[in-house]
């Protein structure tokens, strides 16, 4: 399951894509994401179909996971992975500038998180331990 801007293709804005995560297909799309909506595209299936759905794979969303372990009652839930990153995206960025607001405007600290903060983003692998640059704000 996945949840995306629809725009006018749906009253509320945001509509459900459904893909099977094996063969990378779209199964459906549905003009709506409200919980009654997809309980009862859900309940077209038989018990004995929904409970043999081994994996789901859908967003953070709570009310998702509540309704998946009632209607797929044998189904494991993965987190989706872009969920995940975008999640920690935000919050290791909320983090970042409630430090910089500790230590004001105009400090060195500031200008250092808030010039390089792409730095803090990079995947460790991606850095350069060998090669040594001055940078601004930094000794």
């Amino acid at each position: 399951f996945d949840d995306f801007k629809s725009g006018k293709f749906a009253t509320s804005g945001m509509s459900m894509i459904l893909i099977d995560s094996v063969n990378h297909r779209i199964l459906d799309v549905m003009k709506d994401r409200g919980a009654g909506q997809l309980r009862a595209y859900f309940n077209q299936y038989s018990p004995a179909a929904r409970a043999a759905v081994k994996t789901i794979t859908v967003d953070l969303f709570t009310p998702y996971r509540a309704m998946i372990k009632d209607l797929f009652p044998n189904a494991n839930i993965v987190a989706d992975r872009f969920h995940v990153v975008t999640q920690a995206y935000r919050e290791l960025n909320k983090v970042r500038i409630s430090v910089m607001k500790k230590f004001g405007s105009d400090s060195k600290e500031y200008r250092q998180l808030k010039r390089f903060w792409k730095l803090l983003m990079k995947h460790e692998t991606a850095l350069d331990y060998t090669t040594r640059k001055n940078r601004i704000n930094f000794k």
